[in-house]
Formats: C-alpha cells, sequence, structure tokens
C-alpha cells in the first residue's frame, strides 16, 4: 500500500488531512492524474468520502463442480474485508460491505440479468469475483454496458480484453492463461530428453485454448517434440479410465494437463491407480492448482509432476522471505484449518488492488472517485503478491509462471504435500507485450535466455 497515506504510527490519517495532502502527488501519480481528470468521465461528481459503506457483489461458485474455489474466494473476502474494516475501511474512512453473493452455477443469462437489475437499482458500488471463464466473457461486456464496475479477479481466458477492449468498467487482477501455457513451453525448453508429449484438456474453450497456447510455443521455440495425441475429456467427468489407459499405453514423455478443480484431482487419482505417472516421465499440470489439489490427494501425490502455472499462489511459496504472505497464510489456516488455494489468492489480489486504487484515486482527485474513475485507477499499478510484485498493464494483470513438485519436506502445519523446487518464470517471458494479440505474440515467441 502507498505508505504516504499513513503517518510514523502506522495509523490512518483523517480525512480532511488525506484530501488537503491530496496535492502532493508523485510524478507517477501526476501521469495517472492526467487520465483520472481528464478523461470523459461524464458530469458526475462525489463530495468527500460518503460515509455509507463501499458495497460489493460477489460472483462465484456456490454450487457445482467449482464450488470449492467459490468457497476459498469467499473465505478470503470475508477474513479481508474484517481486516480492512478493523482499519477503518478503505483508505481508512469507509468500510467495506459484501451485501450478496450470486451463484455462479446459475449460468451466465440468470447472472446479465442480475448485473442488469443491480445497475438500474444503484445500490451497489461494485461486483467482484467470478470463477468461469465462460461467464466472465459474457458476464464483463454486460456490466460495462451498465457502467457497474466489475473487478474480475479469478478467470484466466486471454481474450476477455482482446475480444472487448473497449470496457473502461472492468479491471481483471488474474494473469491470462497465457501465463500457464506458455510457462508451461518455458519448462519444457529446461527439460532433457523430452521427445514425445500427450496434451489432456477440458473439452472446451478453456482447454482448447490451452492446448493450442502449449503446442503453438513449442513450435515457435524450435523445441523438438512431438504432439503425438490431444485428448478432451468432457467438463465434470467421472471415469478417465479410457484416457488413462490410452495415455499409458502410449508412454509419452510428457503429459501436458491444463484439467482444473476436481477434474484434476479425479484425473491424477484415477491415474495413479491405473499406473499413469509410472508409464510417463514428467507431467506438467497447470489446471490452477495447488494446496486443495495436494491435500486431496496426499500420499498418493505422484512425485515426477511439475504443479503450477499463472502466479506463486503457493503457501509456502516465499512464505519465510515474505510477511504479508506469512500472515495471510497463517490467518488462513488460524480461521478456517485448510491453507489458502487458488481461490483465496486471486481474491486477495483483488482486494489489493482495490485498496491500491482507491487510495491512488482520492490521492488524485481529492474527493471519492465515480465508478469509472474508480476503475481508472486500478489500470498500470502495480503492489506486492506473493511471487514479488504483482502488475497492471492497463486494466489487466500480467502474471509470473511458478511451478513446483510435490513434496513433503515443508514446516506448515499439515500433513500432506505442498510444492518445492520452486521454478519462477518471469511475466515477460510468459506474457505477451501491452498491446500484441496472446496468439500472435505465441506464433512468434523467442527461446528463453538465461
Amino acid at each position: 500500500m502507498n505508505t504516504q497515506l499513513m503517518n510514523e504510527n502506522n495509523s490512518h490519517v483523517s480525512r480532511r488531512n488525506f484530501l488537503k495532502g491530496s496535492a502532493a502527488v508523485t510524478t507517477v501519480g501526476s501521469l495517472a492524474g492526467c487520465v483520472l481528470l481528464e478523461g470523459d468521465f461524464g458530469t458526475e461528481e462525489i463530495d468527500g468520502i460518503p460515509d455509507e459503506p463501499f458495497r460489493i457483489v460477489q460472483l462465484l461458485f456456490e454450487s457445482g463442480p467449482p464450488a470449492f474455489y467459490g468457497e476459498e474466494a469467499r473465505n478470503a473476502s470475508e477474513m479481508l474485508v474484517e481486516q480492512i474494516n478493523d482499519d477503518g475501511g478503505l483508505i481508512g474512512e469507509r468500510e467495506i460491505e459484501v451485501v450478496d453473493r450470486l451463484d455462479e452455477d446459475a449460468g451466465p443469462d440468470s447472472l446479465i440479468s442480475d448485473v442488469q437489475a443491480m445497475a438500474q437499482e444503484g445500490e451497489v458500488d461494485m461486483i467482484m469475483g467470478i470463477v468461469s471463464s465462460a461467464h466472465s466473457l459474457a458476464v464483463a461486456p454486460a456490466a460495462d454496458d451498465q457502467q457497474l464496475p466489475f473487478l474480475v479477479t479469478m478467470p484466466g481466458t486471454y481474450q476477455l480484453f482482446e475480444e472487448n477492449p473497449e470496457m473502461d468498467h472492468v479491471v481483471r487482477t488474474a494473469g491470462t492463461n497465457a501465463a500457464g501455457a506458455v510457462g508451461a513451453v518455458r519448462m519444457v525448453e529446461q527439460m532433457d530428453d523430452v521427445e514425445t508429449v500427450i496434451t489432456v484438456d477440458p473439452d472446451y474453450a478453456w482447454g482448447h485454448d490451452h492446448q493450442e497456447m502449449f503446442t503453438a510455443g513449442l513450435d515457435a521455440v524450435g523445441a523438438d517434440v512431438e504432439v503425438v495425441e490431444s485428448r478432451y475429456p468432457e467438463l465434470g467427468e467421472t471415469d478417465y479410465s479410457a484416457h488413462v489407459s490410452a495415455i499409458a499405453d502410449e508412454s509419452p514423455d510428457l503429459l501436458f494437463s491444463s484439467l482444473w478443480g476436481g477434474d484434476i484431482s479425479t484425473f491424477v487419482s484415477q491415474g495413479v491407480a491405473g499406473g499413469l505417472f509410472e508409464a510417463v516421465d514428467e507431467a506438467l499440470l497447470i489446471g490452477d492448482t495447488g494446496a486443495p489439489l495436494l491435500d486431496s490427494l496426499g500420499a498418493d501425490m505422484p512425485e515426477n509432476v511439475w504443479l503450477g502455472g499463472r502466479g506463486g499462489y503457493q503457501p509456502n511459496y516465499r512464505y519465510d522471505e515474505d510477511e504479508a504472505h506469512r500472515e495471510f497464510v497463517d490467518e488462513y489456516y488460524e480461521r478456517y484449518d485448510q491453507l489458502p488455494g487458488w481461490g483465496a489468492y486471486h481474491e486477495w489480489m483483488g482486494f489489493e488492488a482495490l485498496q491500491e486504487g482507491v487510495e491512488r484515486a482520492v490521492q488524485i482527485i481529492g474527493d471519492w472517485p465515480t465508478g469509472e474513475q474508480l476503475m481508472a485507477s486500478m489500470n498500470n499499478i502495480a503492489f506486492e503478491a506473493p511471487h514479488g510484485q504483482h502488475t497492471m498493464h492497463g486494466p489487466q494483470a500480467v502474471a509470473p509462471a511458478v511451478f513446483g513438485r510435490p513434496t513433503d519436506d515443508h514446516d506448515l502445519p499439515v500433513d500432506h504435500p505442498l510444492l518445492g523446487e520452486f521454478e519462477f518464470i518471469e511475466a515477460a517471458e510468459v506474457n505477451p507485450p501491452e498491446g500484441v494479440l496472446t496468439m500472435d505474440w505465441v506464433d512468434e515467441i523467442e527461446p528463453m535466455t538465461g
């Protein structure tokens, strides 16, 4: 957070002193201020800091197979909102209230109707969250059409802003799926004796996009690797035996998969039982894998796999070095008797961006920002994350890729494996430059240097 907004005793400045000090901005802040003050934001203005809470509606799965992601996000948001409000709220002056949570399992049509109703009623300051990439592609443009600020925290589809480049009421703090897929390419570049690979991805856009990016990236970097087969199980598949047997019979050097949620847990569990991980030399599993997967599999988790993808969202990653991360993990574990997973981490990054954006906007404007000004203030910011600095390119976060091996050699108070032997791949190696379309970049990426 911006330490200019705190006094030496780390207490929040008063509203009067905060607004008086808003003229003393840095050069970067001044440039950002030009955007906020000169943008065409209409005639709406907000005088001072509103007394009523900042009202958020969360979109997340509360039922269906991805509901555990929703549970993680809900847990994290409850914890973080309480912590922020204990410090007085946003900029120490305005508390946050999560006024409702909408179940994504209702489907995109229902969510769009809810968004339109919220916008017409005018009782919500922001919608936040969402898990499904497909849902985000439907809901985000609808929220933008209604001029309802939408802070997208979890889905990774690279198409969100590439298909909707004019959205100015939407910000996404999650990195795109390019970081995971191209991160896997970078991992293959460092592997010896990988000549054959089989890909296993869910049979919808998320899976096909990962397969396309991964295979195109391998071609672009000149990897001497043959993709001998690409398999596409149905989303929510419960019986992977045919896939397990076919892959084991082929015995590729590498298995790549973007299966996620309950699907990856079921696939790995059935793969262990079917001898899959004895038949392949290595596996790269990038479907937002973290502590919950390792917890669910326990001692059955094979050792010859790399888990990870977009962001360093593993509880023991830089745990000792990063005080904020350590406090997040410890508090989450104390409250919920489990370690945070990807849903929790993504929600944390959303609240970090919200706090940073509000502070930046009020410092520049001198009053509370309108919805559009608030979203603009979250463009092109950076804040600390478990993997180091989390950077926004415009309204879109760029994340590094972090992978690790399952290991029981850790100091956290759980009796299941976590990840170790971490491999960090910087964001510039796994994301396109700002303004370049993802697949155009993937088709032309250069081999990793160093």
